[in-house]
């Protein structure tokens, strides 16, 4: 049963076949119409050129998020729609697509066909590729310039205003540390004017062996007066001045680190880097990518002939 079957099957092949080869003036006239049509039809009275510009890129001096990657964070950073606006805007993208700008669904309109002519993708070398495609050849390498300065750009903005955060706490601990240090310097100028005290361990140790000698020898006068009252001073006021000193020591200590902080915060905010190091230049296409002619015509061809051939079998088994 099983070998009728396949008897059948490769007879009814057979007939097929045979039915082709009878008709092959007929589907070989289809053909060459076809492919005459197609060469019309995709020269560049229908289907304006376009040409392609390319460049390569390396993502450089990116700053780590939530441990993506260099090449992950430049990624999402090609997706911006500031680049993509900024393009379309500089390069008249709505006239190039032919679409109205007034029109309810342009802006979705030209996003899908920035989408397919401005394109985007990691190497296997973890690098990017940028094309551009335009039926101006000078302005898809243009457009791939542009792609990478503004690239460039929305790069350094997002890492400044990162930095600018950084930069305002910084300064913030810098000046709440500042008024520390004031408010204490403030402080030890009261005890120097109002007490005489300028060095604790110093003055305690001579202050004590002129008001032993005073008190020894039974002298008393002016100068017994003012060592008796910088020795009461001393021991009144003293130990509370040497542990405001010794706190100002330290919060000075912190201070200069601080200010470390903060100078460090500022060159962030303010230097200039390149993130973006090209590896290989955009140059001005000379060759068409689109349309592939002969794809077209080989296709409109092979169509061409296939529908006219499934036509004459649906007729032929019709009329049976």
């Amino acid at each position: 049963m099983e070998q009728n079957s396949n008897k059948d099957y490769f007879a009814s092949n057979v007939k097929i076949l045979q039915f082709a080869l009878k008709q092959w003036k007929f589907l070989g006239s289809v053909a060459v119409i076809a492919a005459i049509l197609g060469i019309v039809f995709s020269s560049p009275s229908f289907i304006a050129p376009k040409f392609t510009a390319e460049a390569i890129i390396y993502p450089a001096n990116l700053g780590g998020y939530s441990g993506e990657t260099r090449l992950e964070q430049m990624l999402q950073y090609c997706e911006s729609n500031e680049i993509r606006n900024a393009i379309i805007s500089k390069f008249n993208l709505y006239d190039e697509y032919e679409i109205d700008s007034t029109a309810k669904s342009s802006k979705n309109a030209i996003d899908k066909l920035y989408s397919e002519n401005v394109t985007f993708d990691e190497t296997k070398y973890e690098s990017i590729r940028i094309t551009a495609s335009s039926t101006d050849p000078k302005k898809s390498r243009q457009m791939v310039d542009e792609f990478i300065r503004l690239l460039d750009m929305t790069i350094r903005s997002k890492e400044r205003e990162k930095f600018k955060e950084q930069l305002i706490i910084n300064e913030k601990l810098l000046v709440e540390k500042k008024h520390q240090i004031d408010s204490l310097e403030s402080i030890i100028r009261e005890y120097s004017t109002k007490y005489g005290i300028l060095d604790y361990i110093v003055q305690t140790e001579e202050v004590t062996k002129g008001y032993m000698k005073f008190l020894l020898s039974g002298k008393k006068g002016k100068d017994y007066d003012e060592v008796k009252q910088l020795y009461e001073n001393l021991q009144k006021y003293g130990r509370k001045y040497h542990n405001i000193n010794a706190q100002l020591n330290l919060i000075n200590t912190e201070y200069v680190s601080r200010l470390h902080n903060y100078e460090h915060s500022v060159k962030d905010y303010t230097k200039v880097q390149t993130h973006s190091y090209v590896l290989v230049s955009a140059e001005t296409p000379d060759k068409k990518s689109s349309p592939i002619r002969w794809l077209i015509v080989l296709m409109a061809s092979f169509s061409a002939m296939f529908f006219a051939f499934v036509l004459m079998l649906f007729k032929g088994y019709n009329n049976k």
